[in-house]
């Protein structure tokens, strides 16, 4: 038995540090104490690591007391998000935390969102004292959740009004540089989402090639036709190279915490560009109501106009009043004169303001693409599917630029084998608002299974019900958008059989096993929304053999509707999937594509579309 104590570089003890030895593990209580019991076949306990979120390891010592580990906390990132009055996200606020010793404003994004780093040991409490546009607040106007470590700034009253004021100016100034840096800024987010995108992709295949490695080294050791220098020499080998797996895994978490922030900043700019269509839509309503009355003028005009020639024409019959009627028709002459010209004026004002419209609509749509570029980035590439499946299809097709549905994958190497999460979602809606809701599921998925390692679909779907309730402030607004989603944890065994583990929000799991296709039904619950009864989600299992197949879907296949207005359905689907199973997955692909495009010819794609085969 090994025993020991966990304490921070303070002498402080330090509680649920995982210390992993190659005889076993164990987790330290709340005094930093830990025991680990190990047979003697075993061997003599020697290489030493750690795992704690927030922490890394310093140094370790085996005395007479035991193993002693001294550990270092990280610096950790508040996430903020900052309101005016009734509850209105304030954009471009410079926000500075007194508690950091650092004068260096933080600005808000176009939701409100912010982040500050926060020193070792410093957290946030209600004598914490924030500077927002110079003006300082205290704890009166903020609330703090210390398990997230998250804070909620909520202005009122006269601060608010200065705080805004200042706001305001500093908006009026920015705007003259706004158009000639909007594009510099497209530009240059692209090519950061693009390079951690490349990042991920690289580290993930440089960890695949490190355990691939630390496979054949451990399989070398446990060969008897080694000698004793050759057994040292791996040994060797085989510490270097958890060493550089552990580097590798905490870079793909910087990256990762990296595509996080970005993340929020893509949400701005949806958020920025809805206000700007709706500004726009309310410039076009005045325009063809100002259009709507130059022609109501236009038609008075020429009433008044058929008038005076009547009266002059009876001018004829009452001489008398001949000099008074012409001069009259002097100055009506003149009022026309000027009502022409002011009509004119507006007419051209008017086509002035479509041709705005024109290309402010231009660059709405250059934004929504600049979107989709974004979303086809974090869609996970074809690698990921090649490392855990012997063959994949991916029929995705998107019923606008944008997509409300989206599909997400991930491997993970741990000691009782590979793991594989992979999952297909449906988000409420389609285009820009269901595209807006796949960037928090996506986000969400990558912070539970990626940073959390929890590969429990139930557990994953409670976690993704409630992250997605809290991002869109469910419980205090009138708010039902969601998501519906099939999901499965996928644990390989070393005999080629895998052990299947699923949970369906409203979404069932379809699979081809023994020459039938077959079917698990899901949870009648959704992600997301006003939940009424509060039903947890549950978990079904399965035995897969080699060369089964799975299929994950969303609605939009058996949806879209034909010239007759007839859908395409569930039970013919089906059919056509148990039909083709037997034949490669690419040429199933296309067997799908082909009756789908025959089925729908000449109708608008009625919604967005997502099936995901893979064979085991």
């Amino acid at each position: 038995m090994i025993m020991g104590t966990t304490n921070d570089i303070k002498g402080n003890p330090v509680e649920g540090v995982t210390v992993i030895m190659n005889i076993g593990t164990g987790i330290s209580n709340s005094n930093g104490a830990f025991t680990i019991e190990y047979p003697s076949s075993k061997g003599s306990p020697k290489k030493v690591n750690v795992e704690k979120d927030g922490y890394s390891l310093v140094d370790y010592d085996m005395g007479k007391n035991g193993l002693s580990i001294t550990l270092r906390e990280l610096n950790k990132m508040l996430k903020g998000q900052i309101f005016a009055h009734k509850n209105t996200p304030l954009a471009g606020a410079e926000i500075i935390w007194t508690s950091t010793n650092s004068n260096k404003a933080i600005k808000s994004d176009a939701v409100g969102n912010f982040y500050i780093e926060t020193p070792n040991g410093e957290k946030v409490n209600s004598s914490s004292e924030f500077i927002i546009n110079g003006k300082s607040i205290n704890g009166r106007f903020f609330s703090y959740d210390s398990k997230l470590n998250e804070i909620k700034i909520v202005l009122s009253g006269e601060l608010s009004n200065s705080i805004l004021k200042k706001t305001k100016i500093e908006k009026v100034e920015s705007q003259i540089i706004t158009d000639t840096t909007s594009i510099t800024e497209k530009i240059n987010l692209e090519n950061v989402v693009n390079s951690l995108e490349l990042q991920k992709s690289v580290l993930s295949e440089q960890s695949y090639k490190i355990r691939a490695e630390m496979k054949r080294i451990i399989k070398g050791l446990n060969s008897s036709n080694i000698t004793l220098n050759e057994k040292k020499h791996l040994k060797r080998e085989l510490d270097e190279l958890e060493q550089n797996l552990i580097k590798n895994e905490v870079a793909f978490e910087t990256t990762q915490a990296e595509t996080r922030k970005l993340m929020d900043k893509i949400r701005g700019l949806l958020y920025e560009k809805d206000s700007l269509k709706i500004a726009y839509t309310e410039k076009i309503e005045a325009a063809e109501a100002e259009k709507a009355f130059a022609h109501l003028q236009v038609i008075i005009a020429g009433v008044i106009a058929l008038l005076l020639l009547v009266v002059t024409g009876g001018a004829y019959f009452f001489s008398r009043k001949i000099n008074k009627q012409n001069a009259d028709l002097e100055e009506s002459n003149l009022d026309l004169n000027q009502t022409k010209e002011e009509l004119e004026t507006k007419i051209e004002q008017v086509e002035t303001l479509n041709k705005e419209v024109i290309t402010k609509n231009q660059k709405i749509t250059d934004s929504i693409r600049y979107a989709q570029t974004i979303q086809e980035a974090i869609l996970p590439p074809s690698i990921e599917f090649e490392k855990a499946f012997a063959d994949h299809f991916v029929l995705y097709s998107s019923k606008d630029l944008v997509s409300g549905d989206f599909y997400w994958m991930a491997n993970h190497y741990t000691t009782e084998g590979q793991k594989t999460v992979i999952a297909a979602v449906d988000c409420t809606g389609h285009g820009v608002p269901g595209a807006f809701m796949s960037m928090i599921g996506n986000t969400l998925l990558n912070e539970i299974v990626n940073q959390e390692k929890e590969f429990n679909t139930a557990q994953i779907l409670t976690r993704l019900h409630e992250g997605v309730k809290k991002s869109l402030q469910q419980n205090d607004m009138s708010n039902d958008d969601g998501m519906d989603v099939c999901i499965c944890t996928i644990h390989f065994n070393s005999d080629e059989t895998a052990h299947l583990q699923f949970t369906g929000a409203k979404r069932p799991l379809y699979y081809f096993q023994n020459s039938q296709l077959q079917s698990l039904k899901g949870d009648s619950k959704s992600i997301g929304g006003r939940d009424r009864k509060e039903k947890p989600f549950t978990t079904q299992d399965l035995h897969l053999m080699k060369g089964d197949c799975l299929y994950l879907m969303t609605d939009g296949f058996s949806d879209q509707q034909n010239s007759d207005n007839k859908k395409f359905g569930t039970t013919r689907l089906l059919k056509l999937l148990e039909n083709n199973a037997n034949h490669p997955l690419p040429v199933q692909k296309q067997e799908l594509d082909d009756e789908l495009q025959t089925h729908s010819w000449g109708v608008e794609q009625r919604d967005d579309i997502t099936i995901l085969g893979v064979k085991i």
